[in-house]
């Protein structure tokens, strides 16, 4: 048996498989060397987990072209960076409202320098944001989030995920050196969460198979004495076939009540 599991936003599919081998008599030193093994493979699990949930929250919510990647720099140290994030906040969320858009962000807040900056403070944000489509919706956009942070530079660029879906952006903001013990990200309320995960406990010559409508564009494999595991990506590019495959995998996964009675009799 292997755990299968399947995540799914936007145009973006993500399959994680994952399998234990069998584990004989061993000796202090091996379980020792297993354990360290062990240890780095969770820390490697866990760091792609946390980056699929931030590329997932980023398909769920934002588009290329249309919405938009921000820096917000600082002439000054502020007393409190907290209250001029929230102050812009305020004021781009009413701005935002005048041309018909929601304001929506995921934020970061960095203490790096940055290259091309024209001072020495090194506290800034990051964000993505949603912006506007439409000829002359970007320099629009761009004017109005400049008129909305009194307190230094901004840099506004549209948001791009070329065929990585937001990989390189995800990373890049989880690269971000923060604050001891601060979150690596922030986002607004109105943001909408990913689609829950399909989670499958399935034989291993039934799991693994890209669904209906799934272009791969991404298949990792890796093997070790104790087990193997395979990530796979791919593109979303028939809507309606996929739309049917994970209705049926998400009843497969939480049937319904009746289902569940049904099946614990049958076990009984």
């Amino acid at each position: 048996m292997v755990i299968q599991k399947e995540e799914a936003n936007g145009q973006l599919y993500q399959l994680s498989l994952f399998t234990t081998g069998f584990l004989p008599g061993q000796s202090p030193r091996q379980r020792a060397r297993r354990r360290q093994q062990t240890d780095a493979a969770k820390r490697a699990i866990n760091a792609r987990a946390q980056r699929w949930r931030l590329m997932q929250l980023l398909n769920a919510n934002f588009e290329p072209g249309r919405d938009l990647f921000v820096c917000l720099t600082y002439r000054e140290l502020p007393a409190n960076e907290g209250r001029a994030l929230e102050g812009f906040h305020r004021r781009v969320r009413r701005a935002l409202e005048k041309h018909g858009v929601e304001h929506g962000y995921i934020a970061v807040t960095s203490t790096h320098e940055l290259p091309e900056a024209e001072t020495d403070v090194r506290l800034h944000h990051h964000l993505v944001m949603h912006g506007a489509a439409g000829a002359g919706a970007w320099e629009a956009m761009r004017d109005c989030i400049a008129a909305c942070w009194p307190h230094g530079a901004v840099d506004v660029r549209p948001l791009r995920d070329g065929d990585d879906f937001y990989e390189s952006t995800a990373r890049y903001l989880l690269d971000q050196p923060t604050a001891k013990g601060a979150r690596k990200y922030s986002t607004s309320r109105n943001l909408r969460p990913p689609n829950e995960p399909v989670r499958l406990r399935l034989p291993e010559s039934a799991a693994g198979e890209a669904p209906p409508g799934v272009k791969v564009v991404e298949d990792t494999r890796h093997t070790n004495e104790y087990g193997h595991y395979r990530y796979l990506v791919g593109r979303i590019y028939d809507r309606r076939a996929f739309d049917a495959y994970w209705e049926r995998q998400r009843k497969r996964a939480a049937p319904d009540p009746w289902e569940r009675l049904r099946r614990r009799r049958y076990r009984l």
